[in-house]
């Protein structure tokens, strides 16, 4: 009898696997890719997509399924292992490879339809037709945990939206046996059915189906993609994630930092009571919210009761988590965040660079829009144009900058937003200038006229302790740029007025020619190569600590050194740029060594109170010393007039803050200039 019973338990959970369900969570604004291991942007193969992605269906003018394809590993699908697969055209995976079905064309309907093969997992409404359009595969992570994602590569959208891109992966996941739905890209919005269909009677499909909508934008990045994981079982009644954490990173001392996140309900049941917690330093604060109503897949924002002190320029390491009686997983109630504390409010500038080329017709467009910026903002909107394929391109920033856009005219912002058409540079310059930068950034820049060499010095001052792969960089940049030939005229799609006003360049030919157009915020040279220099600031700063760098530039002859400045900036170690500045030539250009008389600063560095000057003068002369702050302005002067001979005097470096200044020494008709450096 015992073993009767024993043997119907069995049958009885074997046949639970064998008829198993889904369940889907949708993560409509994660701002990551699920899991975060795929971090790759969204571009079409051969069209800045990482060549590690292995193609395994080209384009076709009529639906049609991929070869037979085998999974790098051992995937269980609806309480059944699997291992190959075929994917149509029209957006369907299928683990049903034996079976003759045609692929269903790209007009989608709900789930179940008799259209769709079994076992098969759809982003159905999508197809892929155009030039550019292909399926691609790659596997992310490591065993046991690696993601397989099949990527639907500049795909377009079904009916009246077939010239619209979109960009749509299914994602297999190892060991959680996993399944997601990624929404990455689009140019308009659509319709889709996406879902999970066992067989002609049974699926799982997103609400809305078959008119979900599309939720990602044009953004090539992670930044904006959507996804739903489906996930086999029975949803639990009680499930929160700590769906994200908002706090003020830097925060100027005294000051206080709000914790701030928001909750999602991923179980069936309504949320009414939810405590969150957060710690630091070992001290615990507690808020519970009640009086909720969060229903299934809704979230809550919550500022907590308590906010975090902070008192002093450090780190303070912020851990918080959600605690929901009966929590079903306990895996995604907890998020990190460091506040850091600031000894001062750095100035913060914003660096635009924009992707052009004199072949690109579109191209005016971000003439004045960067022209505009320089107009309204002139002091802290910091421009660069970095050609393509044209007489000004650098082939280092060329090819960063390419890898980044989906074409021309295109820009980034601060490194922080990429691929941004340029009518929309006004409105990424709003949203990046009020944030905080935890350091200033200033630029020197001298030019030797007899070695063509320009020494770029940068220096950050920090209102933060800072640990990590920080970089300095710097580009050269030329203004009123102008050449002759053929490959210097502008194409013009403007000209005609054939779209609409733009600047004036409606005015103009196609294309204007060489001899009209002047280009202005040429990029000339990125001194520290696309990623900025490696080794140039240390793993570990501390707060009011000032750090240097120095490049040297020899420029070519037949650029205009009159019309040139640098822009530097320090970016972080994700290579986002968290402040910058422009370096001028703003006092003089720097003459040879002077032949009557000899001059050094010591200590240099210095300290606001100890600095010394010691001249050595062959004859008699009038000497006066100046000293200029980095944009220009006189902060010292003094003038006598000295008898030759050896003389040692002590700077009067009261008052001036830390960073680097120019102290120019004439005497006998000549200059000597001498870089200081105030540390503290």
């Amino acid at each position: 009898m015992r073993k009767n019973l024993t043997l119907l338990v069995l049958l009885v959970l074997l046949g639970g696997v064998a008829s198993a369900q889904y369940y889907y969570l949708p993560y409509t604004s994660p701002g990551q890719n699920p899991g975060n291991l795929n971090t790759d942007l969204e571009y079409p193969v051969g069209g800045g997509l990482d060549a590690s992605w292995t193609p395994i269906k080209g384009s076709s003018s009529t639906p049609a399924w991929s070869n037979i394809q085998t999974l790098p590993f051992t995937f269980n699908f609806d309480g059944v292992n699997v291992t190959d697969f075929k994917v149509s055209t029209t957006g369907i995976l299928t683990f049903d490879t034996g079976s003759s079905t045609n692929p269903p064309s790209s007009s989608n309907q709900v789930l179940p339809n008799a259209a769709i093969p079994d076992k098969s997992i759809c982003v159905w409404g999508i197809q892929g037709t155009g030039t550019n359009d292909s399926i691609v595969v790659k596997t992310f992570g490591t065993a046991p945990n690696r993601q397989y994602w099949v990527f639907f590569s500049s795909y377009s959208l079904g009916g009246a939206a077939a010239t619209a891109f979109t960009y749509f992966s299914i994602v297999l996941e190892e060991t959680t046996n996993n399944i997601y739905i990624v929404d990455q890209r689009s140019s308009q919005s659509s319709t889709l059915t996406l879902g999970v269909q066992i067989n002609s009677t049974t699926a799982f499909d997103v609400v809305g189906a078959p008119s979900t909508a599309i939720l990602a934008g044009t953004d090539p990045s992670s930044a904006d993609n959507a996804y739903y994981q489906f996930v086999q079982g029975v949803q639990a009644s009680d499930e929160a994630e700590l769906t994200s954490l908002t706090v003020t990173q830097f925060v100027t001392v005294p000051g206080s930092s709000n914790i701030a996140g928001k909750i999602t309900n991923y179980g069936a049941s309504p949320i009414n009571t939810i405590t969150i917690k957060w710690e630091n330093a070992g001290n615990v604060y507690t808020d519970t919210k009640t009086g909720l109503n969060i229903p299934f897949s809704s979230s809550y924002s919550f500022t907590h009761a308590t906010p975090l002190s902070v008192t002093n320029a450090s780190t303070y390491p912020v851990k918080v988590w959600v605690e929901l009686a009966g929590d079903a997983n306990q895996n995604n109630d907890t998020l990190n965040a460091v506040v850091s504390g600031l000894t001062f409010l750095p100035n913060k500038k914003v660096v635009f660079e924009e992707a052009t080329g004199t072949w690109c017709g579109w191209c005016p467009r971000g003439t004045v829009f960067m022209d505009s910026l320089r107009s309204v903002h002139p002091n802290d909107a910091l421009l660069i144009a970095v050609h393509n394929a044209d007489p000004m391109t650098n082939a280092t920033y060329d090819a960063g900058i390419g890898g980044l856009i989906g074409g021309y005219p295109s820009g980034l912002v601060d490194r922080y937003n990429i691929d941004v058409d340029p009518s929309s540079f006004f409105v990424h310059y709003a949203n990046r200038i009020n944030d905080v930068a935890p350091l200033d950034v200033n630029v020197g820049v001298t030019y030797d006229a007899q070695t063509t060499v320009m020494t770029i010095e940068l220096s950050a001052t920090l209102a933060s302790d800072l640990t990590g792969d920080y970089r300095f960089n710097a580009v050269v940049v030329e203004e009123d740029v102008t050449g002759t030939g053929t490959t210097w005229n502008q194409t013009n799609y403007y000209a005609n007025n054939a779209q609409g006003p733009m600047g004036g360049f409606e005015s103009l030919p196609n294309p204007v020619p060489a001899a009209v157009m002047h280009y202005d915020h040429v990029g000339r040279e990125i001194l520290g190569g696309w990623d900025g220099q490696a080794g140039s600031m240390p793993s570990s700063m501390t707060a009011n600590g000032v750090y240097t760098y120095t490049f040297n530039y020899t420029v070519p002859v037949s650029y205009d050194i009159s019309q040139m400045h640098v822009i530097g900036w320090v970016s972080d170690p994700s290579g986002r740029i968290l402040n910058a500045n422009r370096g001028d030539l703003a006092v003089g250009i720097a003459q040879p060594a002077a032949s009557t008389f000899t001059a050094d600063l010591f200590p240099n560095p210095a300290t606001s109170s100890n600095s010394n000057l010691v001249i050595n003068l062959q004859k008699n002369s009038p000497v006066t010393v100046e000293i200029y702050d980095m944009t220009g302005k006189l902060v010292r002067s003094n003038s006598s007039t000295l008898s030759a001979g050896e003389y040692q005097y002590s700077l009067n470096l009261t008052g001036m803050q830390v960073g680097i200044y120019n102290v120019n020494i004439l005497a006998n008709g000549e200059k000597l200039n001498k870089r200081l450096v105030i540390t503290e």
